[in-house]
C-alpha cells in the first residue's frame, strides 16, 4: 500500500507520425494524464511537453519521442506516474490503495473478507468482498460507512442477503 508510483495508463497506440501516443487513461479521465509534467515508462521517465483529450484518451507527447518508430516501441506499455502528482479530493483514495484491505461488518465489527476489487460503473463503484460469503457493495453511503485505508479497513452495511 502507498507506493510511490502509481499506475495511470497504457499506451495503445501512435497517433500521427510525430511521435505522439494515444493512452487509455486509467485515471478519473484523461485529462488527468493531459495534465502531468512527468510519466514513467519501464525504468525511464518522459517530460510530457503536450497532452490533449481525443476520442475519450489521452494524445501525449513526450520529450524523446518525435518519431512514430520511436512511438511505436512504446504500445502496449504501462504509464506510471508519482504519487503526489495525482489529484485527489479529500475522502478519495487511490483503487490499489483499497484492494486487500479487510471489509467489517459496521455495526458488529465482524469481518466479513478482504476487498479483491473495485469494479467502476456510471453510477457508484462496486467493492468486491471475497470472504465466507461474496460481497458486492455500492460504493454509497448507506451501505459504505468508513474507508480507512491506513487502519487497514473499511466498514460495511451489507443488507440481509446479500452475500451470494
Amino acid at each position: 500500500m502507498n507506493e510511490p508510483m502509481l499506475e495511470v495508463g497504457k499506451i495503445l497506440n501512435t497517433h500521427g507520425v510525430r511521435g505522439e501516443v494515444k493512452v487509455q487513461s486509467w485515471c478519473d479521465s484523461p485529462e488527468v494524464l493531459c495534465a502531468l509534467e512527468s510519466v514513467q515508462i519501464g525504468p525511464r521517465a518522459y517530460r510530457v511537453l503536450r497532452g490533449r483529450v481525443h476520442g475519450g484518451f489521452a494524445l501525449l507527447t513526450l520529450e524523446g519521442v518525435d518519431t512514430m518508430d520511436a512511438a511505436l516501441a512504446l504500445k502496449n506499455r504501462v504509464l506510471l506516474a508519482r504519487r503526489e502528482d495525482m489529484p485527489v479530493e479529500e475522502g478519495v483514495h487511490f483503487v490499489v490503495d483499497l484492494i486487500g484491505l479487510e471489509a467489517r461488518h459496521a455495526e458488529t465489527g465482524e469481518v466479513l473478507g478482504r476487498v479483491t476489487d473495485v469494479l467502476e460503473y456510471p453510477a457508484h463503484d462496486l467493492y468486491v468482498v471475497e470472504g465466507e460469503k461474496r460481497y458486492l457493495i455500492p460504493d454509497v453511503p448507506a451501505f459504505v460507512r468508513a474507508v480507512c485505508p491506513e487502519e487497514g479497513y473499511i466498514a460495511f452495511t451489507p443488507l440481509e442477503g446479500m452475500g451470494e
